[in-house]
């Protein structure tokens, strides 16, 4: 057993080792591989390192695919993608690997948005999330890269309650010069319903046209954006239905057309890029709380109205309390007034 697997089974010693770095944990497992939490040795600095494992299938391809994946991530920067450090083969089980950011929430462990409860989440988190999502997608796509399995579980949360994007071990890299330098190939694992291509994603993911066996554009990660926060939001899956949009009634009207657009039938319906989706969430959330100022500042002339009304109330009662006050006063002392 390697110490890979046997630290994913939880028996590993605080002395495994891959490379420069000292398993601390296992974090998380996929088809392909795991996630470590590792700390270097030298350096004392914790990230997270991810292996393949894959014993079985289409080895060599996927093999090669993660490698790719490590050095198209390490090209990358943005605040909403996980950066690539290091990438290798051990030398003992020649197991490739590579390290990336250890992307933890505010308790130190790891969560990602599979791990929330489907429509639990409030809505001004889901914008916020959804924005930066956003703009993660339109920095790869123009960067030449379909990721092309955007689910919940790709989606991690970070300690300042944002979200990073990662795992790209399925990506379609349709980037000509991103192809050549990275000596990419076109990998496939999956047959298509429709044109005998093969397809890769997660059910229930996956656009229309990708199920047929078509290419997967920029279009495709829009579709899966959607599903994820149909689901999100309303907390069922999307299915094309009669009604099925009465289920955002209850949520920010922005909502119902973004989603409208970005689960569209076809592709070429979708909005790409996605930046205006998110800026229509935000126009929509500055109105709110522009309505919400003035109802406040409306609210705060009603009181003050009613606080000039009561203190004039509360005047004239004090006038007349005291003018009946004097007058009784005059009438009890007349008659001591008078003469005996």
């Amino acid at each position: 057993m390697s110490v890979f697997s046997a630290a994913f089974n939880g028996m590993a010693e605080l002395t495994d080792k891959i490379g420069a770095y000292r398993i601390v944990r296992p974090l998380g497992k996929g088809g392909m591989g795991a996630v470590y939490e590792v700390v270097h040795e030298k350096l004392g600095v914790h990230y997270a390192l991810k292996t393949f494992t894959l014993d079985h299938g289409y080895v060599d391809l996927l093999k090669e695919r993660f490698l790719a994946e490590g050095r198209v991530l390490a090209r990358l920067r943005h605040p909403n993608l996980v950066r690539v450090f290091d990438l290798d083969v051990e030398e003992t089980t020649h197991t490739p690997y590579f390290v990336m950011d250890l992307v933890l929430y505010k308790d130190g462990d790891a969560y990602t948005l599979a791990d929330l409860e489907p429509g639990g989440a409030d809505e001004e988190h889901l914008a916020r999330w959804f924005t930066q999502l956003c703009s993660a997608l339109d920095y790869i796509h123009e960067a030449g890269i379909v990721h092309r399995d955007i689910k919940p579980g790709n989606i991690l949360l970070n300690s300042n309650g944002g979200v990073v994007l990662g795992d790209f071990g399925v990506s379609r890299f349709y980037g000509g010069e991103l192809r050549r330098e990275l000596a990419i190939d076109h990998t496939v694992v999956s047959q298509g319903a429709t044109t005998g291509n093969l397809v890769m994603g997660t059910s229930g993911y996956i656009a229309p046209e990708v199920k047929r066996g078509e290419d997967a554009t920029p279009a495709a990660d829009a579709y899966s954006l959607g599903v994820v926060f149909f689901r999100l939001l309303t907390g069922v899956w999307y299915e094309n239905r009669p009604n099925v949009w009465t289920l955002l009634d209850p949520f920010e009207p922005a909502w119902r057309e973004i989603l409208r657009r970005l689960l569209a039938e076809d592709p070429r319906e979708r909005p790409i890029p996605l930046a205006p989706m998110a800026q229509m969430l935000d126009g929509a959330s500055h109105k709110t709380q522009s309505g919400r100022r003035i109802s406040i500042r409306i609210i705060g002339i009603i009181l003050a109205a009613a606080a000039l009304l009561l203190a004039a109330v509360f005047t004239v009662l004090h006038f007349r309390s005291d003018t009946d006050t004097i007058r009784t006063d005059d009438l009890y002392s007349i008659p001591s007034c008078i003469p005996e």
